[in-house]
């Protein structure tokens, strides 16, 4: 085997690289228990570094035509991401091996021509769709280089947009394998930090220095290459917004476990169909659902200048419902309705009155505590900033956001009186007087105990918390609107389906959410 420490190299014709490489290339299939996997990795880590720093190490015809070799070499280290039977830690460390060569070489080589560009974004589509678009297995490869897999994914894709950018069909591409990977919670976490940084970006040449920063952590920030014009960030921004398909998909374990990778697993060898129950990784949906969720709640909050930094991206432990006092009344009547009700007062209750009268004031007071216009992260000491003068319209932003926002808000919700389904906005609006009807928590308490997929001491609300991150990026954006500012008919119609018990509940959710975070 060639050495990789430094000397130089002993191949010194094109026929002994090629001929060479055809047995590194064999080598990286092999079982992990000795160290021909590791020299094969060695070798090919070193030899992709051509187009970097040239090295004696480094055979010759490598460093004459580097783009040549390193399209090669990388097609072949496509093996060593084949999962094994027992990897053990041994395949992951090589993996990561490769990753960290491989985001060195994007990030510092001058040199790429276009087509080692393609070559490497395919690479790591192929390696990340290889390992990640299966059901996950609890401690396996997959689950543990997932976040290292899509991080660099990303990273490398950026940079190919500021040196190169991907044409429509790579982009396609992505499209599609991203979605099949979404039941992996780094997937959501990484794309969140990514469109987050991309946003930060946009607003700073789109609104001027006068709007308000969109704050994100310097590491976030510098995933963007430096070099990327306005151009770049907006088309780039648009695209990877889309490249997770609809986050409202996260709500819904038959749509995700409905790829290729998981069709292929639901029959077993003796060709009978498995329950969804028999995926522990559907079980994390809950909580994607709700981080999609509060990834798009952020970008909202930027676009009208009212951002603050989100420090978790887990759910809090909501109330259970179930433990709540029975006798506490709650009035449910709509602020508007109540101001023009006749009261009446008669002198035997006025002592009995009063003491009621003081405690549900101060009920009132701590529930309306979390303004609609406020940052869901925002503590009760914090000011309540205002939304930016020259925030976009209400209608921009639900041009963007609103498709899913609204989808999200209904999650779970059971249409009646025969609503059409077709699920055009239009067709719903038609409908607005037509009346939903929740599920307790997303599902009653008899159907999560009957299903194993759900456990609800785990999920004692299940899909609620994404929802009230839908519900309460819909409230700030209505509120947002400016005096003399029209809303289209079909937004307003989608949010009138919410009737007076589901709105109150809504809000009431979404300021229970909140107020943990």
């Amino acid at each position: 085997m060639p050495s990789a420490t430094g000397s130089e190299s002993l191949l010194k014709t094109d026929k002994e690289v090629k001929w060479t490489m055809e047995v590194v290339c064999y080598g990286l299939t092999l079982p992990l228990d000795g160290d021909t996997v590791k020299y094969c990795v060695d070798v090919y880590t070193d030899w992709i570094m051509a187009l970097v720093l040239p090295k004696e190490s480094i055979p010759l015809p490598v460093i004459k035509e580097p783009n040549l070799y390193v399209q090669s070499i990388l097609k072949h280290l496509q093996n060593l991401f084949v999962p094994r039977a027992d990897p053990g830690s041994i395949q992951m460390r090589l993996c990561l091996q490769v990753l960290k060569a491989v985001q060195k070489l994007a990030r510092e080589s001058s040199i790429m021509a276009r087509e080692t560009w393609e070559i490497l974004l395919l690479f790591l589509l192929q390696i990340n769709d290889t390992l990640l678009a299966a059901p996950t297995v609890q401690g396996g490869i997959a689950e543990n280089l997932a976040e290292k897999l899509i991080g660099v994914l990303f990273e490398v894709w950026l940079l190919a947009c500021a040196r190169c950018f991907p044409t429509p069909p790579y982009w396609k591409t992505a499209k599609e394998m991203v979605a099949n990977w979404r039941h992996h919670p780094a997937v959501v976490e990484q794309w969140s930090k990514v469109i987050c940084a991309l946003t930060s970006r946009l607003l700073r040449f789109t609104y001027g220095p006068s709007f308000p920063p969109f704050k994100i952590p310097d590491e976030d920030a510098g995933l963007i290459p430096p070099e990327m014009d306005n151009e770049c960030i907006a088309q780039t921004w648009f695209r990877f917004l889309h490249i997770l398909s609809n986050p409202v998909d996260l709500s819904n374990p038959a749509i995700i476990s409905s790829t290729p990778k998981f069709q292929e697993q639901f029959l077993n060898v003796s060709g009978i169909t498995q329950e969804l129950n028999q995926y522990p990784c559907l079980k994390h949906l809950p909580q994607i659902f709700f981080r999609a969720m509060r990834g798009i709640s952020c970008l909202v909050d930027a676009f009208l200048g009212i951002s603050r930094p989100r420090s978790d991206s887990a759910p809090p432990t909501p109330v259970n419902r179930l433990s709540m006092p029975q006798n506490a009344a709650v009035n449910t009547t709509p602020p508007h309705n109540r101001r023009h009700r006749a009261v009446t007062v008669n002198k035997a209750t006025v002592k009995t009155g009063t003491v009621s009268t003081t405690h549900t004031s101060k009920v009132q007071q701590q529930a309306s505590s979390t303004s609609p216009l406020s940052s869901p992260n925002q503590t009760s000491s914090e000011p309540r900033p205002l939304p930016a003068p020259r925030r976009p319209k209400v209608n921009s932003i639900l041009n963007l956001f609103g498709s899913w926002l609204f989808d999200a808000a209904f999650v779970h919700c059971k249409l009646h009186n025969g609503i059409n389904r077709d699920g055009s906005m239009t067709a719903i609006a038609t409908q607005a007087s037509v009346e939903f009807r929740r599920k307790g928590s997303q599902m009653s308490t008899d159907t999560i105990a009957s299903n194993p997929m759900f456990d609800a001491s785990e999920f004692p609300d299940n899909y609620e918390s994404g929802r009230a991150e839908a519900c309460g990026t819909l409230c700030r954006i209505f509120c947002s609107k400016k005096t003399g500012e029209e809303i289209l008919p079909a937004y307003l119609s989608r949010l009138s389906q919410l009737n007076v018990h589901d709105t109150t509940t809504w809000v009431s959710t979404f300021s229970k959410w909140s107020s943990h975070s």
